[in-house]
């Protein structure tokens, strides 16, 4: 990435990505906070100030979902990367507590402390310089499978040099294991047919593979029932492809070796000692070739015991091997010149003859030491010379500053290697600062000046040296005074063309951005010019807004252009600003009262009560009206808690009647005895505080469509008689007496009066009907046929 990941400056959680915009502002602020208080630091100031121009930037990404996600997936990425850098320092240090054999719980947790990593990617890298270990056993134990068997002794060896218990390395064996080596207890190991041996080597070679093991994926520990499986897998595989090719053919030849080595324990060994004596005739080859006339020279010799180590000898067996093979052949292994040795030639001479011939060997070992010494050094030379890589040339020589003192001969050329040194040092600095100034040229001169500073100051992460850090310094210097350039010039253009918010908001991009800048003064003097232009535009977002009720919308325009100019535009905004922070605070007021409310849940009563006690203490208060429509809301919701009240009351009431009556339809009753629809509440119930007068009770059942049924009427004073003086009776919560549809107009006092028949809802037998004049309040049971 060409600049710092903003969820790791802003240290921000990027798994899962931090995504909540308050949270995000937060940060924001709180760095940039802490930034301009570090502006004027000695060290920390330059920083301080690159991260505050950021600020724009960081917002603009941050705020973009999809730029947002590409930066947390970059932040992980960097922060895994930052991970698999510190494993080989890990690994060093598990290395170190695994010399007594094991790391115990409070290492771990120490080691997960020191590298902040979690304790269970401590015991993952555990496992892995256990598996690192177990190889280098396991290819120990093949090359000694040689002669078909092991020793105790050669698996306490093996223990201790892997630093292992002995019965970790003993269950690793496939092979007898003796106690010692005695002639009459040796076995005759079982060897595979010679021609076979060929056969598989012949087709390992074909495809590249090293051994059956490498041919099926697996390692030389894996179990035999793992290794009967792969192979049975691989025969299918390869005969299911259906290819001829050479390629195909030698797998198929090697499968079927393999189901037949596999399938036993002993045929298996019988391969372990082939592929380990295979190993050593490798290395018998190349005792053949280091050979010459019958000699084998020291260097050679140190050669090829470093092979034989690798192959998993130690230093002592690879050197006794290599000297009983060349015993055979009746050659002369010859190593480096013993330093007393020739002291001690004439010791039986006489004391002059002693003194001459120890002079003269003195004189020669100098001179042979010497022309080792400058032999040695210019052979390193001549490597030095021929090698291209810098890096490998630097690392010959300081191998060689390394293994050499001044003490033993060595001064001199110790010095010239470290000038030498000093030269390629200096000359691959000359050439990574030209290689690096090429490349910020390249993208300068496409306009690229970004990537280009991030190109210098990954250069200065790599710590050249002090001369050509300061020249990347200045390049970014140059290069950031040309960024400011080019901005001022896109901003003078924006001036002429942009609307006002885009000119508002890169003006106060630019002066974030380059708070020191070259052109700042001109850039004020733009914010100035436009102060009208920008009040217009508040002016009629204003309209918009107060329009919406956007209250806070309101005061951000007003503040952001009071905190931008003092005038008497601003003046005006400033009153405007007060109203609106007077809308907001009743806003408030009102969510408050509401949350209140809220907490009371359905008992509407005490709800009720909260807006009650506000009007009573702010009776003309902004929002006296919006209290006003909650109560009725609220009044409302509880009247409708009452009817459901009510309805629940009457259902278990029905209950309790038998099965004459039944609710089939939410809210409507049915007579089993006359097939009569029955409404569930009557109008003291659904409107208990009406009066209903007969005029009213008519239009009442004219309009009702419970049940969705739209024909209810007026019911006879027989029919009402017919559920309330017939048992089993219609429930009654209280007495009360209904309208019925059967009416008289009656003459009284000088007018005309209309009298209606009523029937009571109380239980009895004995009934009568009521004549009630139709202005008085009753109550309506609606029915339907």
């Amino acid at each position: 990435m060409e600049r710092e990941n903003f969820y790791l400056l802003l240290e921000l959680p990027c798994d899962p990505p931090e995504t909540d915009p308050d949270v995000i502002e937060k940060a924001i602020t709180k760095k940039q906070t802490e930034w301009s208080r570090l502006r004027n630091h000695p060290t920390k100031g330059l920083h301080a100030q690159k991260y505050i121009n950021m600020i724009p930037e960081i917002r603009r990404v941050m705020t973009d979902d999809a730029l947002r996600a590409k930066e947390a997936e970059a932040a992980r990425e960097i922060l895994a990367k930052d991970k698999e850098n510190k494993y080989p320092e890990i690994d060093r240090h598990i290395d170190i507590l695994m010399g007594k054999g094991h790391v115990t719980q409070e290492e771990k947790s120490k080691l997960a402390r020191v590298h902040s990593l979690d304790e269970s990617e401590i015991q993952n890298r555990i496992n892995a310089r256990k598996n690192v270990k177990y190889h280098r056993i396991d290819q120990q134990i093949t090359l000694r499978i040689a002669k078909g068997y092991l020793t105790e002794s050669e698996i306490g060896k093996i223990a201790k040099r892997n630093s292992v218990k002995v019965e970790e390395v003993r269950k690793r064996v496939r092979c007898p294991i003796l106690k010692t080596e005695k002639e009459d207890e040796v076995p005759q190991p079982r060897q595979i047919d010679r021609s076979i041996e060929k056969t598989i080597r012949d087709n390992l070679k074909l495809l590249n593979k090293s051994s059956l093991y490498d041919f099926l994926g697996l390692p030389e520990s894996a179990d035999l029932k793992s290794m009967q499986d792969a192979a049975s897998r691989k025969k299918k595989e390869l005969a299911s492809s259906g290819k001829k090719d050479a390629v195909a053919t030698a797998a198929s030849t090697l499968a079927g070796h393999c189901v037949t080595i596999f399938k036993s324990e002993q045929s298996r060994i019988a391969y372990d000692i082939s592929l380990a004596r295979t190993k050593l005739s490798e290395l018998d080859s190349d005792i053949d070739i280091a050979g010459i006339n019958g000699r084998l020279r020291p260097e050679y010799f140190e050669t090829l015991v470093g092979k034989a180590m690798d192959f998993g000898m130690e230093r002592s067996e690879a050197e006794k091997y290599i000297k009983d093979y060349c015993r055979r052949k009746k050659w002369t292994v010859e190593t480096a010149p013993d330093k007393r040795r020739k002291l001690f030639i004439g010791a039986a001479a006489a004391a002059c003859v002693l003194i001459v011939v120890a002079s003269a060997g003195a004189y020669f070992y100098i001179s042979h030491q010497h022309r080792m010494r400058e032999t040695e050094f210019n052979e390193l030379m001549q490597q030095v010379n021929e090698e291209r890589d810098a890096r490998a040339k630097i690392t010959m020589l300081q191998g060689f500053i390394e293994n050499h003192t001044s003490g033993d001969g060595y001064s001199r050329y110790i010095d010239r290697a470290r000038a030498r040194l000093d030269e390629i040092r200096t000359n691959m600095a000359e050439e990574n600062y030209k290689n690096m100034a090429a490349a910020v040229d390249k993208l300068a001169e496409k306009g690229n000046f970004r990537e280009a500073i991030t190109e210098c100051r990954q250069y200065l992460q790599k710590d050249p040296p002090g001369r050509y850090a300061k020249k990347a310094e200045s390049m970014i210097t140059e290069l950031d005074r040309q960024i400011e350039s080019r901005d001022f010039e896109e901003l003078k253009n924006l001036m002429i063309q942009g609307a006002t918010p885009e000119k508002i908001d890169a003006i106060t991009s630019y002066l974030e951005k380059y708070p020191d800048g070259a052109h700042r003064e001109k850039v004020e003097k733009m914010l100035s010019e436009i102060s009208g232009e920008y009040f217009v535009y508040v002016k009629n977002q204003l309209d918009s807004c107060e329009a919406d009720g956007k209250w806070q919308q309101c005061a951000s325009l007003c503040e952001n252009y009071i905190n931008r100019y003092d005038n008497s535009y601003a003046d005006k905004l400033k009153i405007r600003l007060e109203k609106y922070r007077e809308k907001i605070k009743q806003n408030k007021i009102m969510a408050a009262l509401q949350r209140k409310a809220n907490d009371f849940g359905t008992d509407y009563d005490s709800a009720i009560q909260v807006y009650e006690d506000y009007l009573s203490a702010y009776p003309k208060s902004e929002i006296a009206g919006r209290v006003e429509k909650k109560i009725k809301e609220l009044e409302k919701k509880k009247k409708q808690k009452a009817i459901e009240a009510s309805k629940t009351q009457f259902r278990k009431l029905l209950e309790q009647t038998g099965q004459r009556y039944s609710e089939k339809s939410e809210g409507v009753v049915t007579d089993s005895k006359t097939g009569l629809m029955w409404q569930l509440l009557d109008t003291t119930l659904t409107k208990p505080d009406e009066c209903i007068t007969y005029e009213k009770a008519r239009q009442y059942v004219e309009n009702l469509s419970a049940g969705g049924f739209n024909d209810w009427r007026l019911p006879k004073a027989e029919e009402l008689a017919g559920i309330y003086k017939s048992p089993p009776y219609f429930p009654a919560l209280e007495n009360k007496w209904y309208w019925t549809v059967e009416s008289y107009s009656s003459y009284s006092d000088g007018q005309w009066q209309k009298i209606v028949d009523t029937v009571s809802s109380e239980h009895s037998t004995n009934w009568e009907v009521e004549r009630r004049d139709s202005r008085q309040c009753g109550a309506v049971r609606a029915v339907r046929k």
